[in-house]
């Protein structure tokens, strides 16, 4: 199956995911630009510089599943749930202790082109996680263990895999660029996966991103933006079949 999808290792910039020393910050630069769609109005742009801490009513961020997280030391740093949550839920019987960091942007446009640099520290990968998602169980990457896959249709529906694994402990730097039916993943000096799918365009209640680090891991982000993806490049069918050939 995996022959039958586009998956890519270069593009013409050098993408993919960059790992770098471990050094606290991302110092070396996100240098992926768009190549599926351009950029529409900013949605969120923020490099963490300022200390904050996340807490309920945050007008864009969604705290998932009482899990904590922080603006500090120029990164934003996502942990799990306190113990008192986790009693409560395991109490209740319902799960969803929060073992997991998970964060929502409330009102996330349905096209949409995110970049990012992130970093997990710990923690172990699921069945389901870690996952950058762009509406909840509808359109999301998922880093196993065994490879990367872009899924749809509530994880029913893989349209696109590699066998890149994602290794913790190393900084990466990222960008997922949605337009219509297609859906473009990809780290910087590492693989490209592009998918297309009528599930990737259908709609939904929401399409809010989510970001999910491994279970009791630890994630750093740092310097993010979004942005309402705009028009489909003029080159991009262009881009379309440079890639497939490579």
């Amino acid at each position: 199956m995996k022959n039958s999808y586009l998956t890519l290792a270069a593009i013409i910039l050098a993408i993919g995911v960059s790992a770098f020393p471990n050094t606290g910050l991302s110092e070396d630069a996100n240098d992926l630009l768009p190549v599926l769609a351009e950029t529409g109005d900013v949605f969120l742009e923020n490099d963490f510089s300022k200390d904050f801490v996340v807490e309920k009513g945050h007008p864009i961020f969604r705290l998932g599943q009482g899990t904590t997280w922080e603006s500090k030391g120029g990164l934003l740093v996502g942990t799990q749930s306190s113990p008192e949550y986790q009693a409560l839920k395991t109490e209740q019987g319902n799960g969803h202790l929060g073992t997991a960091p998970r964060l929502q942007f409330d009102g996330s446009p349905k096209d949409v082109i995110i970049k990012y640099s992130f970093k997990i520290s710990g923690g172990k990968f699921t069945n389901l996680l870690p996952i950058i998602e762009a509406g909840h169980h509808l359109r999301r990457v998922y880093f196993g263990p065994e490879g990367t896959k872009i899924l749809v249709d509530h994880e029913t529906k893989v349209i696109a895999e590699s066998d890149f694994v994602l290794e913790l402990e190393r900084w990466y730097h990222v960008m997922v660029e949605i337009k219509d039916n297609e859906f473009l993943l990809r780290l910087q000096d590492g693989p490209t996966i592009y998918g297309e799918d009528k599930g990737v365009g259908a709609e939904f209640a929401n399409y809010n991103i989510g970001i999910t680090a491994t279970n009791l891991g630890t994630i750093l982000i740092d310097n993010m933006t979004i942005w309402n993806a705009g028009d489909v490049k003029k080159d991009w069918a262009k881009t379309k079949e440079t890639l497939s050939a490579q």
